[in-house]
C-alpha cells in the first residue's frame, strides 16, 4: 500500500475486462456489488471508506454503499467529500513520485465527414507542397457552389470544375479544398443554442443569451436520437462549456420519445412491396387493379422502402388537418406506436363537424328556463385543471377522452336552454382555447364566429374559478367482493 505498512493481495479475475481502461482495477468491497461479492465469496476485508455522514461508520451486509458521501477510515482522507478526496489522493501520489493522473476516454471516434453536397465544408485545404493549412478564421464561413451537377457520380464537390481549387492565403501556392464535409449530425449537435440568438450576425451565438435561456425545457424527439444525436449534443455542449463559459452542462432538461405511426404491410406473391391505396380488398383476399394477388402482412413502422404510408396531403384533402391531428393523438399515449386506421380518422372527423354543429347553435343560443346548473360549472373549471395536468404529463389521450365527453356534455346544456347565455359563451370559449392546442384551424374558426375578433392565439390559458370547483354532488361505487355492484349518488355536505 503506497500510504500504510499493509500488502494488499493480488487477484486475476475473469470478469475484467483487458480492452477497457488499463485492463487493471483497485477492488472497493463496502462500496461497489461486485466486489463485495468477490471479498465474500474469498473472505477478504471488507472496510467502509465512505459514509453519508461525517466520522460514523456504515455496516456493510448484502448490499454496498454506493452513494455520495464522506470519507472515513481512510487516515489525512477523513472527513472530505469523495471529489476532494479524489484530488487530494492523486497530488500526494504525485509528491510522492509513485503516479501520475491520466484521464481514459472512454468515447470511440466518430467519423465525420461525408461524401456529399448537404453539409458544412471542412476548412482545411491542401497545399501544392504536401502540406495540411487551416481556412484562417478571417475567412470563414466557407460557401457552398450553386452551380452543383448532381447527374454524375460519386462526390458532387470533388466533380465541380472550379470550387476546389484555391490558393493558400499565407504563401500564394495552389491548393485543394478538402470536398468531404460534415456530417450533418454536427450541425444538429447545438442548434438548440442558435435558436437562443436568432439575430446574431458575427458569431454562431451569443453566449450571454444562451446562458439566459439554456436548458431546454422539453426535448420531444424519436428514441433513435437517445444513441447518436442526443449524445453528440451533450458532448457539443460540455465542450462549448469548457471553451466559452456555457454555464449549463446538460443541453436538455426533459425526454420525451414519441411512438412511431403504424400500418399493415402488402407486398406481391413475388414479393414486391405495394402501397396500400393501390390494394382492393374482397372477400377478406387482397389485389391489385390488374387482379394480381396480394399478401398482408404484419403492421410495422410507415417506411417508404415497405411502402406502407399514408399520404397526408390526400388524408388532408378529405379530412382536414385537424382531424388528422385528433386521431394521432387520440389513439394512444404518445410513447407508444399507433395504428393508423381509416375508422379512427373518420371518427375524429364526426368530433370536428360536432365542434362546428355546436359553434352554430351557441351563436343564435338563448336561455328558455328559470333553472341554474352550477354542476356543469363546476365540470368546465374540473376540465380545465384535467387538461393541464393531462398535457403537462404528456397524457395527450386521456386529454382528448376527457374532451370528448365535455363536448357532449356542453351540447346537452344548449340544448336544455337553462344557462345564461353569458355562461354558455364563457364556457365555449374556454373549451376554444384549450382544444386550439390539438385542432387549431376549427378552434379559430369557431372563435371568430363566436367573438368577431382573430384573437385565439394571443388568449390565455383558461384559469380555475375557485366558486365553480367543489361537486354539490358526487358518486360513490359499491363494491363487493371486487366487483361493481351499484354507484349511489351522494349530495356534498362540506
Amino acid at each position: 500500500h503506497p500510504f500504510l505498512n499493509k500488502k494488499i493481495p493480488i487477484y486475476v479475475a475473469n470478469f475484467i475486462l483487458m480492452d477497457y481502461g488499463t485492463g487493471a482495477i483497485f477492488g472497493c468491497p463496502a462500496h461497489d456489488q461486485r466486489d463485495l461479492e468477490f471479498a465474500k465469496k474469498y473472505n477478504l476485508e471488507i472496510i467502509p471508506v465512505v459514509s453519508p455522514n461525517k466520522s460514523k461508520s456504515v455496516i456493510i451486509n448484502d448490499q454496498a454503499y454506493i452513494d455520495n458521501g464522506y470519507i472515513i477510515n481512510s487516515d489525512f482522507l477523513n472527513d472530505l467529500n469523495i471529489e476532494d478526496a479524489k484530488k487530494n489522493i492523486i497530488k500526494k501520489i504525485e509528491e510522492k513520485k509513485i503516479g501520475n493522473s491520466k484521464t481514459i476516454y472512454r468515447l470511440k471516434d466518430w467519423g465525420i465527414s461525408r461524401q456529399r453536397y448537404w453539409g458544412c465544408p471542412i476548412p482545411i485545404m491542401y497545399r501544392e507542397d504536401g502540406k495540411l493549412i487551416l481556412v484562417p478564421e478571417k475567412d470563414l464561413p466557407i460557401e457552398l457552389p450553386k452551380d452543383i451537377d448532381f447527374s454524375k457520380p460519386g462526390n458532387p464537390l470533388e466533380n465541380h470544375p472550379t470550387w476546389k481549387y484555391t490558393k493558400c492565403p499565407e504563401t500564394g501556392m495552389k491548393a485543394i479544398r478538402e470536398t468531404d464535409t460534415l456530417d450533418t449530425f454536427v450541425d444538429s449537435s447545438w442548434y438548440f443554442l442558435r435558436f437562443c440568438s436568432p439575430n446574431e450576425n458575427v458569431k454562431p451565438f451569443n453566449i450571454d443569451e444562451a446562458n439566459y435561456w439554456m436548458p431546454v425545457d422539453q426535448y420531444i424527439g424519436g428514441v433513435e436520437h437517445a444513441i447518436l444525436h442526443l449524445l453528440y449534443s451533450r458532448f457539443f455542449t460540455l465542450a462549448l462549456q469548457d471553451e466559452f463559459k456555457l454555464k449549463v452542462s446538460e443541453p436538455f432538461e426533459n425526454l420525451f420519445t414519441q411512438g412511431m405511426v403504424c400500418h399493415p404491410t402488402f407486398k406481391t406473391e413475388k414479393g414486391k412491396w405495394v402501397f396500400p391505396k393501390e390494394v382492393i380488398e374482397k372477400d377478406g383476399s387482397y389485389f391489385l387493379d390488374n387482379k394480381e394477388k396480394v399478401l398482408k402482412g404484419d403492421s410495422q413502422a410507415m417506411s417508404k422502402s415497405k411502402k406502407n404510408i399514408v399520404d397526408p396531403d390526400d388524408i388532408i384533402k378529405i379530412y382536414g388537418a385537424d382531424a388528422v391531428r385528433w386521431f394521432i393523438l387520440s389513439d394512444s399515449p404518445p410513447d407508444r406506436d399507433i395504428q393508423w386506421s381509416d375508422n379512427g380518422i373518420q371518427g375524429a372527423f364526426k368530433y370536428i363537424q360536432k365542434i362546428w354543429r355546436v359553434c352554430e347553435k351557441i351563436k343564435v343560443y338563448k336561455k328558455e328556463k328559470e333553472e341554474t346548473n352550477n354542476n356543469f360549472l363546476i365540470k368546465t373549471n374540473i376540465l380545465i385543471k384535467e387538461i393541464t395536468e393531462c398535457v403537462e404529463k404528456f397524457q395527450i389521450n386521456v386529454a382528448v377522452a376527457k374532451l370528448y365527453i365535455f363536448l357532449n356534455n356542453l351540447n346537452e346544456e344548449v340544448d336544455r336552454k337553462i344557462l345564461d347565455e353569458s355562461d354558455i359563451i364563457n364556457t365555449y370559449k374556454k373549451y376554444l382555447i384549450i382544444i386550439s392546442a390539438f385542432t387549431p384551424f376549427i378552434a379559430n374558426e369557431c372563435w371568430e364566429k363566436i367573438t368577431k375578433e382573430n384573437n385565439l392565439s394571443s388568449q390565455e390559458w383558461p384559469k380555475i374559478e375557485n366558486t365553480h370547483i367543489k361537486k354539490d354532488n358526487f358518486d360513490i361505487v359499491i363494491q363487493i367482493n371486487g366487483k361493481k355492484r351499484a354507484i349511489i349518488n351522494a349530495i356534498n355536505n362540506e
